[in-house]
């Protein structure tokens, strides 16, 4: 028996690094996510697995080494132990170790809420008497749908994740299983935060004596004024085009699950603090919004910490915090589609909306 429980983990060790070797040669991209999981399984057992029928229930543990590829799709490797109840009084407990490959297909990228579906096989080895002359090693094969979470706190990346299975097994006279399992998933050698690149230096001001004419009288001479002829008193940009009720912050990104400013955020944002000097009268909304990965009540509260984020950095740079207010609407108002990463990437946005 320790031979053999030996064996089946040298087994195992050899088909990982098969697996990593694969995984390195089938996808070079960074964003290949590998994870180790481990879970308590619940089977309904078939009732004519244990003698007289009597057991219909067992008990046990498995951990799961996998990967998952940009395309969604992903291989696992996972060990398992399980204990079947007899019901049968003097009459011991049954066994089941087993060793599987499986493949997944996933509903999204595992950074937030994912389903999957899950399709493989192995071998089981039954022990199901204390003498052993009837304990057998037999293949089976599952298929079932799973789920895994975002990160279960603010900081860290343990997720919670659960699977139903429908288990074919072909030792003695073939039995079919139903399993339940719950545990958690952990992110391994995920891709790295990007560096972010040093803030770049203050422009250097000339000044030029000379006079510079504004035919509209907007503020933006005529040689920079990309909208000449704007009606007297109307907001101008940087650019002497009027100000829409509306200014979209696609470029404002954060760090992932966080509400840090990224440098070049920083950037994106001092047109904005130029305007304000130019209007001190101005009042606006900072509108925080994100795509439909992760629960509601999560995204509202991401959406809302990264428009305060917004709204620090304004009144940090000499914007009257009084003339500006900060409201995060989570997944509430898309854009785009949440059924692609581009949508998804629209719908991660900051908006100024003027309000006077």
């Amino acid at each position: 028996m320790t031979i053999q429980l030996f064996s089946r983990a040298a087994a195992c060790a050899a088909l990982a690094a098969t697996c990593s070797a694969f995984a390195q040669q089938s996808d070079g991209s960074d964003e290949t996510v590998s994870y180790f999981s481990t879970m308590g399984t619940y089977a309904i057992t078939d009732e004519d697995r244990t003698p007289l029928g009597e057991g219909d229930e067992g008990y046990g543990v498995r951990a799961v080494y996998g990967w998952q590829y940009p395309s969604r799709f992903g291989i696992g490797i996972a060990l398992g132990t399980e204990v079947i109840e007899t019901d049968i009084s003097s009459f011991t407990d049954f066994y089941r170790h087993s060793i599987e490959l499986h493949g997944t297909y996933a509903l999204g990228d595992r950074t937030g809420f994912t389903p999957y579906a899950l399709l493989g096989g192995g071998g089981n080895y039954n022990d199901v008497r204390d003498v052993g002359e009837d304990d057998s090693f037999d293949v089976y094969g599952t298929a079932g749908l799973g789920f895994v979470t975002g990160p279960l706190t603010e900081k860290g990346s343990v997720k919670l994740r659960g699977e139903v299975r429908y288990v074919y097994d072909t030792f003695a006279d073939e039995y079919q299983d139903y399993e339940a399992s719950l545990g958690i998933e952990i992110p391994l050698f995920g891709k790295p935060e990007p560096v972010e690149p040093p803030p770049a230096p203050d422009p250097e001001v000339q000044v030029v004596e000379a006079e510079l004419e504004d035919s509209d009288g907007d503020g933006i001479p005529d040689q920079a004024d990309k909208c000449p002829g704007t009606p007297a008193g109307t907001r101008v940009d940087g650019e002497g085009c009027a100000l829409s009720d509306v200014i979209q912050l696609y470029g404002v990104l954060f760090a992932f699950d966080s509400a840090d400013l990224h440098a070049n955020a920083r950037r994106l944002l001092n047109p904005v603090v130029e305007i304000f000097n130019r209007y001190p009268d101005l009042e606006v909304e900072v509108a925080g919004h994100t795509d439909s990965l992760g629960s509601d009540e999560y995204n509202q509260e991401l959406s809302q910490r990264r428009a305060e984020s917004v709204k620090q950095y304004l009144a940090d740079h000499g914007v009257p915090a009084g003339q500006v207010s900060a409201v995060g609407y989570g997944e509430s108002e898309p854009v785009a589609t949440n059924d692609t990463e581009e949508g998804r990437e629209e719908n991660r946005r900051v908006e100024i909306r003027i309000l006077n």
